[in-house]
């Protein structure tokens, strides 16, 4: 029968363990905690004829002791992405004042623009003899609009003036 208890609580113990991936590392300390505090314990209760309360107690300190770990894992990662956050804010600062940077002196450069060519034109088109309504309208030349137009793409020297990169 302690067998079967043993053999249950590494089960328990080994799941814990692998089932740590959606968790925080404190939850994740507190669950690796829990199952080798368990497993050391029913081992170290077994020995005494006690595998159960052995398991029980192992659990507890595992848990808390696990909890504590990662606790701390956390609270050291946590500090060392604010340091991180610092530095790259202070290098901020500095670009921003002009430190740290290349200076480049004004220079003309060339820019690729596009301009609409319209090519749209007047187009004399015949339009036969119909009724509106009461009215005859006589057939007659109409003037009618026909657009179309292109892109046209060209080069402009600008003048850039100095500045930091």
């Amino acid at each position: 029968m302690s067998k079967k208890i043993i053999i249950a609580i590494m089960c328990v113990a080994a799941i814990s363990i692998f089932a740590t991936g959606c968790m925080t590392t404190t939850q994740k300390g507190t669950v690796a905690g829990t199952g080798i505090g368990a497993a050391l314990g029913t081992g170290i209760g077994a020995l005494t004829g006690h595998a159960g309360m052995g398991a029980a107690i192992g659990a507890g300190a595992g848990a808390v002791g696990g909890a504590l770990v990662g606790d701390h894992m956390d609270q050291k990662r946590e500090a060392a992405e604010k340091a991180q956050l610092e530095r790259q804010l202070e290098l901020e600062r500095q670009s921003s004042s002009g430190e740290g940077k290349n200076y480049i002196e004004g220079h003309y450069e060339y820019v690729k623009k596009r301009k609409w060519v319209d090519t749209s034109r007047k187009e004399r088109v015949w339009v036969e003899e119909r009724v509106e309504g009461d009215r005859r309208v006589e057939g007659h030349y109409e003037d009618r609009n026909v657009p179309s137009g292109y892109w046209q793409e060209y080069e402009e020297k600008v003048w850039i003036p100095g500045h930091y990169e």
